[in-house]
């Protein structure tokens, strides 16, 4: 994500879904890859030469952008303050109302926009590699559809942030950053609840999983009753992914009442019941656990102390460049475009605690997982490995990642150590007790 957008993303706090089993696009054979791999003892992960060309490519593009993108996204925010956009917007806004709420409805999303059209290049290359290497089959009307959808709820979110956030400013100069964060919470939560419901729906289209595959439904029950818990049907769903891409993917959304899991309609299609199961373990691993209200927890007092940060700098930034920058007070909307550049430069050095923590819950949910199908399939590690070995395939993710790329950008542990740990994780061989998913196996499977 660049730099640019990555403050929202922050006073977002929280994606609006915990992406579990991985956001793939696999190349057009992946139904082979899956038939073939049900029969097939795997031990490593491993590419075949023409994909491990292609999968060695697309990391090195990989990497190449993450890096640009980052530059990018400050240079425009920076060019921003440089050139004294948003303060023309300021004056804009000052000339048509004196009410500070208003100048705010329409300097912050003037800004929303400008930002997200100076990015549009970037958005435009990452779609053109998705289709590339055929992690995307989704049609170019369809992609700016869902820009411009994104571009609107990412506008109307951000604005009733930064609005709040502002209000806070202006009546508390040096507590806002606590006051705005405690203001933050309740809508971060209310957009998280609303999210499957409202904002999801504006680009899938979900249907009840018991009525489009009602032949997973009895394996996802056996998954359920094992692991003690009690999903209702009501609470899964199948996404129409197969439209846009071609890879497979689950996740746990929502919070509360509208808590759900979500499974692809690829997933469905390329992988064996079996493997359906253990990735819905996965899933039900991040729902049993409780990782959304705990990454919503952790979410938000990483903004605490960005907030703080952005607040202890932002006085001897504009010290040094208010005056250039046409930002007379830190309360002024012209300095909407440097509280952002704040937050982004402190998302950015954090981005690696971040992916870190997710990388965390994310290993919990392979090892609940693999408890909760043992004594409901054959061999579950290997049901497992072969799952992320068709996983790592669809992503086309090249097995010699470096560790480093791994700590940076990951927010899942690569598909090379997550095969591994499928393959090492025994406690009852070894006369252990489970981590997750106590008492003993189902009997006579």
């Amino acid at each position: 994500m660049r730099v640019s957008k990555l403050a929202l993303l922050l006073l977002l706090s929280i994606p609006l879904s915990l992406p579990a089993w991985g956001q793939s696009s696999p190349t057009q054979d992946s139904t082979q890859v899956s038939n073939n791999s049900s029969t097939t003892k795997i031990v490593e992960y491993t590419l075949p030469p023409e994909k491990l060309q292609k999968a060695h490519a697309l990391y090195i593009q990989s990497t190449r952008l993450l890096v640009v993108d980052t530059v990018y996204g400050f240079l425009v925010l920076l060019g921003l303050l440089y050139f004294g956009t948003v303060a023309g917007f300021r004056n804009l806004a000052e000339s048509i109302t004196q009410r500070k709420w208003l100048q705010g409805l329409i300097v912050i999303p003037l800004f929303i926009v400008i930002s997200s059209m100076l990015t549009i290049p970037s958005d435009i290359y990452h779609h053109h590699l998705s289709l590339a290497y055929g992690l995307s089959i989704q049609s170019w009307s369809s992609w700016w559809g869902d820009w411009i959808k994104n571009l609107l709820v990412t506008a109307v979110i951000g604005t009733v942030l930064l609005s709040l956030l502002y209000l806070m400013i202006r009546r508390s100069p040096k507590r806002w950053w606590f006051y705005g964060w405690l203001i933050c919470i309740p809508v971060v939560v209310f957009v998280l609840f609303i999210g499957p419901v409202v904002i999801e729906p504006l680009f899938n289209k979900f249907s009840p999983l018991d009525q489009t595959h009602p032949e997973l439904v009895g394996s996802i029950e056996q998954v359920v009753k094992r692991g003690g818990m009690a999903i209702p049907h009501s609470h899964m769903y199948l996404m129409d992914a197969s439209t846009k891409v071609t890879g497979d993917n689950a996740y746990v959304s929502g919070f509360g009442a509208s808590k759900r899991v979500v499974v692809w309609d690829t997933t469905a299609k390329h992988l064996t019941p079996a493997q359906v199961m253990f990735v819905f373990g996965h899933e039900m691993g991040h729902y049993v656990l409780g990782h959304i209200p705990k990454f919503i927890a952790f979410a938000l007092t990483v903004l605490l102390i960005f907030l703080y940060l952005s607040y202890a700098c932002s006085g001897w930034v504009l010290r040094r460049w208010g005056a250039k920058w046409r930002i007379p007070v830190f309360s002024d909307w012209a300095s909407v475009p440097l509280l952002v550049l704040l937050l982004s430069f402190f998302g950015f050095i954090g981005t690696p605690v971040f992916n870190g923590y997710s990388r965390h819950i994310e290993h919990q949910a392979d090892t609940y997982g693999l408890e909760v199908i043992h004594g409901l399939v054959p061999d579950p590690k290997a049901v497992a490995t072969q799952s992320f070995q068709i996983l790592g395939e669809n992503w086309l993710e090249y097995p010699d990642e470096g560790d480093f790329f791994e700590w940076w950008s990951e927010n899942h542990p690569i598909v090379r150590k997550r095969m591994r740990y499928a393959q090492e994780y025994d406690p009852w061989a070894q006369g252990k007790e489970p981590e997750f998913v106590k008492g003993p196996p189902p009997m006579g499977r």
